[in-house]
């Protein structure tokens, strides 16, 4: 379809229990001015409708995994990033185990390894593993390695991000960029089998496409999300939506509304 390729919490403590024409990389807001170009399908449309409607700030960021816009709102709006800040950590900790400069099977956090941390960050949210690991691959540096990547408004100091960076991180997550095939298949099942907690947002709207998900909240004041949308045709749609005053129904609502288009 798409013709062109309440109460503020310490950061990431949903949980701390066990168990186009147009590319996103180079970061240029002057290209988001160009509306993406489609076959029969106006994702823009169900965007702006969404946004328009749901009340309190948002920010919306839709591409396909080779970082072609399909529609956005806002994209560049800097957010509190809450938990989505482990997105960031996870992959930076899953790079240490591909190049061999950690051991995956030696005790890290509360006697779960490394391996074990890096996927209860994502699977369960847990942060004693997520807020380790940030602080040991320091945040300044971490924040720069990020820049390399094309994610240019995101700090891993101040805990910000926005929808567009966090879904070049996605991207680079579902195309296994930087990657090996075993890290991002770890990755994707963490995002994927998850307790119905962390899966009220986008992932509640979709009945019947597979979705992997990390959702970043503070209460209902902020709520964050991102997915990997797995198409009928077997493609996949990166999401991020930010939000202040919105709330996980809400946002629910703007997945429905997009499986609802992709489907028919």
């Amino acid at each position: 379809w798409l013709v062109t390729a309440s109460s503020t919490k310490e950061p990431g403590l949903e949980s701390n229990q066990s168990p186009s024409e147009q590319t996103v990389f180079s970061g240029n807001d002057n290209q988001l001015d160009k509306p993406p170009r489609y076959d029969a399908l106006d994702l823009q449309e169900i965007v702006d409708e969404w946004a328009g409607s749901a009340g309190g700030s948002s920010s919306v960021y839709m591409s396909d995994v080779d970082g072609n816009i399909v529609a956005s709102s806002k994209p560049s709006d800097v957010y509190f990033a809450a938990s989505i800040y482990k997105l960031f950590v996870a992959y930076a900790g899953y790079g240490q185990v591909d190049s061999g400069e950690v051991d995956p099977s030696e005790i890290y956090v509360n006697g779960y390894t490394r391996a074990e941390c890096l996927d209860l960050m994502i699977r369960d949210s847990y942060s004693p593993c997520a807020e380790k690991l940030w602080n040991e691959l320091g945040k300044a540096k971490l924040t720069a390695q990020l820049k390399a990547y094309g994610i240019m408004n995101t700090s891993m100091e101040a805990l910000t991000t926005t929808a567009m960076d966090a879904s070049i991180m996605l991207a680079r997550i579902a195309r296994g960029e930087g990657l090996s095939d075993e890290s991002r298949d770890s990755y994707l099942s963490s995002m994927k089998d998850q307790e119905a907690i962390y899966r009220r947002g986008l992932p509640s709207g979709f009945k019947t496409l597979v979705v992997y998900n990390k959702v970043g909240w503070n209460e209902q004041k902020e709520w964050q999300d991102t997915a990997i949308i797995e198409l009928p045709d077997g493609r996949q749609l990166i999401l991020s939506v930010f939000s202040e005053n919105v709330g996980s129904s809400n946002i629910a609502k703007l997945g429905a509304a997009i499986e609802s288009a992709v489907s028919d």
